[in-house]
Order: C-alpha cells, then sequence, then structure tokens
C-alpha cells in the first residue's frame, strides 16, 4: 500500500542515484562526534544513499558483525571508523545472573572493508542494565580529530588514543547511580569544542559546591592533550540532555544544554543555559531561560523550580544564530522560539491546535488529510491507541532525542499510546490524555507556526521476490539476540518497537536536505526536510536494517565520503555504492 503511494517518490530517488553514481566521486568527509563535523547534526552539499534494505542487500557495502551490542553512534575520520560495545557477554554466564555491565569495548573498523583493526577495554564504576531502552554504559559516541579518538563508558570512565590503538591517558569518575536514587539515564553526548572535549560528570568532592548538589552533573572539559580539567561550567545539565554546539551571531562558540526531568533530576533553575566556549569566557552562562509556569500556566511563585511533566530536558536542543527552540508540555503542548542573543521567549506555538494531521486509512490504502484542525476535539483510529472518547483526548508528546532543526523545520516523531502528561491539568480535568497522533513524524515551521503530521509505517516486513508489507498503528516486538546468540537484555521493554515506553531513539541527522530517523526496529525513514507539504511525496524511503522482528539499535546515523554508516545490536553496516 505504502509503496503504491510511493511509487512516483521512488522512481525519482532511484533515477536521482544513478545519476549521482555517474557524476560524482567519493568525498572523505569526516563525522567525529555524534553531532557531524558542525555539532547541528546535519551536513549540506554532500550526496548520500536515501533508500536501501540489508534484508535484500540493496546499496549495502559491507556488514561486520559486532561480539557484543551496544548504544554508541559511530565517529568516522578518513579510512577509521570507531565505536562501543558492552563487554562482551560469557557464553556460561548462569541464566539468572543480572543483565548488567560496567565495562565497554571500543572498535576501530577500516571504512572500505569493515575489517576490524584494533579494539580497547575501558572500565566503568557503576553497572547499568544491558541494552535499556534508555541508555546503558555504551551509549556515548566516541570523537576522533584526526589524531586521537576519544572513547567514553557512561559507567565512569573517558580515554584518549592515537590512531593505532596506543592510550595516552585516561580519566575515571563515579556516576550517580541507583544507590543514589537516580536511574541509569545518561542521554549526554560528547563533544568536540577546540583543543577540549567535552564530557558531563558530577562535580569532584573537593569542590565546595559538591557536599550541596548531590545528583547535579556539569559539563567538564578536559584537555584533549592530557585529560586535565580546563573548565566546567557555571549552569549544571541533565544527563538526559543532549547539548548542541553553534556559534551566536557575533562569532562566540557557546553550547546550548538543559535542565528539567523524570524521576527527581535535581538540577535548578529548570530551563536552559548557552554556555560559552569562547577562550577566557569558557563555561561562563551568556544567557539564561528559567521555566516560570506550572501545569495550568500560571505564573511559578518560584520559578525553575517545576519540572517534568511540564517542563522536560529530554531533548536534542537545537539553536542557530537567531533562536533556541524547546517543547513545554502542559497545560497546552507548544513549541518554543527563544531568542538565541539573550534567551527571550519569542513564541509559544501550540502543536495541537490549528494542525494538519495525514494519517494513514488501512482499508481504503491510502493517505486522508484531516486539514487546520485539533487534536483535542479528534479520537485516534490506531488499533494501538485502545482509544475511548469518553475518558481520553490526544496530546502530543514529541519523543525524546526524537528532535532535529533543517532550515526552518523542527521535526520530531511522536510517541504512541502512553499516559506520560502526568495527568490532567485545567485544559482537561475530567480526561486522561493518551499520546499521539499515533506513529506520526511531526513538523514545526519555526518563522510561520505551521504544525504538520505525517503517520509512518511501524514496520516492513521484506523478502527476496515478494512485495513488501507495510504495518500501521500495530504494536510490534523484536528479538535481542546478539550475533553469537545470547540474549543479554535486562528487561522485556527493550524488546518494543520504542514508540509507547517510549525508548531514547538515536538522535536524527540531516545529509543534504535528507531527514533520516531510525527506530527501535532498525526502521529507518528518509524524509525531504524541505518538502512544502508534509505528505507522502515527503517520505522518500522507509529502509531496512535487517529483517523485520530481528533487528534492534538505538543509534544515530554517520555521513563520511558519500556513505552512511549505522550499527545494529550485531553488527556495523556500510550503506551506499559498492
Amino acid at each position: 500500500m505504502l509503496r503504491e503511494a510511493l511509487r512516483p517518490a521512488l522512481l525519482f530517488i532511484a533515477s536521482l542515484a544513478v545519476s549521482l553514481a555517474a557524476c560524482t566521486t567519493r568525498q572523505e568527509t569526516n563525522w567525529p562526534a555524534a553531532g557531524g563535523p558542525n555539532g547541528s547534526w546535519q551536513i549540506d552539499s554532500v550526496t548520500a544513499p536515501v533508500q536501501w534494505s540489508v534484508v535484500r542487500n540493496e546499496h549495502i557495502v559491507w556488514r561486520t558483525p559486532l561480539p557484543e551490542g551496544g548504544q554508541s553512534g559511530i565517529a568516522v575520520w578518513g579510512d577509521r571508523l570507531f565505536l562501543t560495545t558492552l563487554k562482551a557477554w560469557p557464553a556460561d554466564a548462569p541464566k539468572d545472573a543480572p543483565k548488567q555491565s560496567r565495562s565497554v569495548t571500543g572498535f576501530c573498523l577500516n571504512t572500505t572493508t569493515g575489517a576490524i583493526l584494533w579494539t580497547i577495554e575501558l572500565p566503568g564504576r557503576i553497572d547499568s542494565p544491558n541494552l535499556y531502552a534508555y541508555s546503558d554504559s555504551s551509549s556515548p559516541t566516541p570523537l576522533c580529530d584526526g589524531e586521537h579518538v576519544f572513547f567514553y563508558n557512561a559507567s565512569g570512565s573517558v580515554a584518549c588514543y592515537d590512531l593505532a590503538g596506543n592510550r595516552v591517558w585516561q580519566r575515571e569518575w563515579t556516576p550517580w547511580s541507583t544507590q543514589d536514587g537516580y536511574p541509569f539515564n545518561k542521554q549526554f553526548e560528547p563533544i568536540l569544542a577546540g583543543d577540549c572535549v567535552l564530557n558531563l560528570e558530577p562535580l569532584d568532592a573537593s569542590d565546595p559546591r559538591a557536599a550541596t548538589h548531590k545528583g547535579w552533573n556539569f559539563l567538564r572539559a578536559l584537555d584533549k592533550a592530557t585529560g586535565d580539567t580546563r573548565f566546567i561550567a557555571d549552569d549544571a545539565t541533565t544527563a538526559y540532555n543532549t547539548p548542541v554546539l553553534g556559534r551566536t551571531k557575533d562569532g562566540v562558540p557557546a553550547v546550548l544544554h538543559g535542565r528539567g526531568g523524570w524521576h527527581g533530576v535535581p538540577e535548578t533553575p529548570i530551563g536552559l543555559s548557552l554556555t560559552s566556549l569562547a577562550p577566557g569566557d569558557a563555561g561562563k552562562t551568556l544567557w539564561r531561560f528559567v521555566a516560570d509556569t506550572d501545569q495550568d500556566g500560571k505564573q511559578l511563585k518560584e520559578p525553575g523550580t517545576l519540572g517534568a511533566p511540564t517542563w522536560q530536558a529530554l531533548y536534542v536542543q537545537h539553536w542557530d544564530r537567531d533562536f533556541a527552540y524547546w517543547f513545554v508540555h502542559n497545560p497546552v503542548e507548544s513549541h518554543l522560539v527563544l531568542d538565541a542573543q539573550n534567551g527571550k521567549v519569542l513564541r509559544r506555538q501550540s502543536i495541537v491546535d490549528h494542525v494538519d494531521w495525514r494519517r494513514f486509512d488501512t482499508k481504503a490504502g491510502k493517505y486522508v488529510l484531516l486539514a487546520d484542525v485539533n487534536l483535542r476535539e479528534l479520537s485516534d483510529p490506531s488499533p494501538r491507541m485502545h482509544f475511548d472518547t469518553k475518558t481520553d483526548v490526544l496530546y502530543v508528546h514529541p519523543a525524546w532525542h526524537s528532535n532535529i532543526l533543517v532550515g526552518d523545520y523542527h521535526w520530531f516523531l511522536c510517541s504512541t499510546a502512553h499516559n506520560r502528561n502526568g495527568g490532567g491539568n485545567a485544559s482537561r480535568p475530567d480526561k486522561h490524555g493518551k499520546a499521539g497522533p499515533s506513529h506520526c513524524v511531526g513538523r514545526v515551521n519555526v518563522r510561520t507556526g505551521k504544525v504538520e503530521y505525517l503517520e509512518m509505517p511501524v514496520d516492513v516486513e521484506r523478502a527476496n521476490g515478494k512485495a513488501d508489507r507495510f504495518f500501521y498503528g500495530t504494536e510490534r516486538r523484536t528479538s535481542t539476540l546478539n550475533s553469537r546468540g545470547i540474549d543479554i537484555v535486562a528487561e522485556d521493554r527493550s524488546r518494543t518497537d520504542g514508540w509507547e515506553i517510549p525508548a531514547f531513539w538515536g538522535s536524527p541527522i540531516a545529509v543534504n536536505g535528507v531527514v533520516y530517523f531510525t527506530t527501535t526496529l532498525g526502521i529507518t525513514y528518509a524524509l525531504t526536510a524541505n518538502a512544502a507539504m508534509l505528505d507522502e511525496h515527503a517520505l522518500l524511503a522507509v529502509n531496512d536494517l535487517g529483517p523485520s522482528g530481528a533487528t534492534w539499535t538505538l543509534n544515530s546515523i554517520s555521513y563520511a565520503g558519500d556513505r552512511l554508516f549505522h550499527r545494529t545490536l550485531r553488527e556495523v553496516i556500510c550503506i551506499g555504492d559498492r
């Protein structure tokens, strides 16, 4: 059904791929960190694959099995590729052994052949659940500056190696853990910043603030050459948050980061901070936005004291020279546009009212447009929702870490069917909010405020010689066996499709105007970032990283040399023309 709807777009992409292959040569563009070469999670003026299939071996250059699963993104520099996995789980481990790890393995692969060149072991100090749907020890992406690679372990260590695999320095710390009352949710991605690398850590015990800041985390700059601390940011950062690197209108290098989340994260004031990385001012706060409203939209007596569910810093904290962006969940789910010069709110745009929603009618086999609607007044027919119009209302929960800014559009996925809005408020006192619209990608035009939603297929079954079978509106599950046939996953939530949990999917990226989103099932959606309308023609491809029901990933894609690099629980995959 989807293939018929997409046939014109797919034919165009196929012909375009042939043309590009004939007239371009491979560019050695590097992807040195999770956020890419400029920290914005995107790159322009290059070419990259749009459509592929591991199941059908279409546009797959090589695949390299990994001995154990992991969650890190991939750093690429020249002919070297870097990622981490959990330390290999013993095949003879007792069946009742806790599925937890604290050590990781760093890998260096050849980008041309996929051959594993060398590995290192990096210890940690606290346990994480294996392949936890909200991060584990292996979640941070390595960094590479062309001379050295920096491997991270979210359980408490970072190490610098030269490109031959020789260790230069190593640093260890003790992260906050379940013993301190905080779950293992550590979404921070390391950042390259001049001659420093940025990490997120608690304060040292010797710091005079440490005694009164239990559970707090701060951006810490480490000297690339020695690992010594160069500075610590004035303002704290919640471990759920993914800070983003950029430059102000005046050319000042800075990073935007946030505070606020679930499970009582303690950093205050709840809100955002733009922190300078300029020499002489590094670590100093340029501006601070303090969340000042409660769940009913009323002014707080003490601004900055109310966090989740109303204010959540569980997003990639995108910004540009003009604006910074965030979401607020109560009393009406809204998109915030802030002045990047001073942090003042310029627009608070509802993402519920006056929106366009294109949902897929499975009986008719086509998309249906609901134009300029208020989602509160509609029900969601998705069978997964079990929507009761007497007790339920739709509320929009932008999926955590699924957002990206490309041009004038702020994109995100919509988590589905859960009730994490934290209960009713003045706008819906007798109703339960149910997250939706189901399985949609959404976008906000940051200039005009236009909001659009397009339903995505949850999964696709593919086989050689057979038509694709797409699944809409239903729950899907997947296997979590590693490449050695061992299931090391700590809990059953990791075997879901991630839409209802909602899982910490890998952050999307954009390459030359195409946005790529990947979900737990190994499904990668490719969409035209600047499409005039968010309709079926904007959906360029639904790609797979392996068979339906047997593929698992929580990772972002990386780009280098006209190719994409991705990884699953079982393997690393190079996508492109052979």
